[in-house]
């Protein structure tokens, strides 16, 4: 019985032990490690002030190295402002093409997207028959599209994007990034059309109906795929009655009937709408309104 006692604890020393080689095996290789970063952040920071001191003072070959070398390491700022000056300098040389394709993608890359839409369509203009220049006409589109506002703001970038795009399919249809831009266009259309609903809902507020009317009419024509075509067609019904109520006597048969045009083809397209209640109270206050001035006409 003693001798078992004593070999269980020979072998709980014996895990312990190898615990604690284990713990320290760890540990000095977390200091590895660590000694290893401080290593390479110390070559890194070299490696920074060498090439900092090349886009001060340096030869065009060092500047050249210098503006790669920022930008492989994502100082696009600096990478940027050597590329601007490497450009002057290899003007009409064949090193200028590479120097013009990265600073674009610097400008791309440091949000400066209309620059770097402005720098991506130069290249493809310069040169037409480089393989990259699909790629550099996509990004052109691609710049817009960063750059374009929210639909409540202006959207001439979102305009101009969704031209670029299409020029990209069209110029080059076989393109892997063709699925792309056509989802970007579409992205871009659908924010058109709630500008354009925004706009026809502003208009009804502020009692603005005759405009309402034709915001919702160019809304439906030019973006027929809309999510916000339903809710459009509502509120056509809505201030053609509102422009109706508040016309002359003798336009408001017109508009009244031209209020349940707008609720028939809403009812046809929509017929389970979740607008519909919101329809068929203004299509009967309108029908009621016709009905009073049919009767004024006949007693007359």
């Amino acid at each position: 019985m003693y001798q078992k006692g004593k070999n269980r604890k020979f072998v709980s020393l014996s895990l312990d032990y190898l615990l604690v080689l284990q713990d320290m095996k760890r540990g000095i290789l977390n200091i590895a490690g660590l000694l290893m970063a401080l290593l390479m952040l110390a070559s890194c920071n070299e490696q920074y002030r060498t090439y900092s001191q090349y886009s001060r003072k340096g030869t065009l070959s060092q500047k050249d190295s210098a503006a790669f070398f920022f930008y492989k390491n994502g100082d696009y700022e600096r990478a940027s402002f050597l590329f601007e000056e490497l450009q002057a300098a290899y003007r009409g040389q064949a090193r200028a093409k590479e120097i013009l394709y990265h600073y674009a993608y610097a400008k791309f890359n440091s949000g400066f997207y209309v620059i770097s839409a402005y720098y991506f369509d130069q290249y493809a203009k310069l040169y037409p028959a480089d393989p990259k220049t699909p790629e550099c006409t996509y990004m052109v589109a691609e710049s817009y599209y960063r750059e374009s506002a929210p639909s409540y703001l202006d959207q001439s970038f979102t305009n101009q994007a969704i031209e670029q795009y299409q020029l990209f399919i069209n110029s080059y249809p076989y393109a892997t990034q063709i699925g792309e831009a056509n989802a970007r266009i579409n992205e871009l259309r659908e924010r058109l059309a709630k500008k354009q609903f925004d706009t026809a809902v502003l208009y009804f507020n502020r009692e603005k109906y005759k405009a309402a009317v034709t915001t919702c009419q160019v809304m439906l024509e030019e973006f027929p795929d809309s999510r916000y075509r339903e809710e459009t067609r509502l509120y056509m019904i809505k201030a053609a009655y509102e422009l109706a109520e508040n016309s002359i006597t003798t336009k408001k048969k017109n508009r009244y009937l031209d209020a349940v045009d707008y609720y028939e083809r809403f009812i046809d397209s929509y017929p389970n709408s979740v607008f519909k209640k919101d329809a068929e109270s203004t299509y009967l206050k309108t029908k009621k309104a016709l009905g009073k001035i049919s009767a004024s006409q006949q007693g007359s």
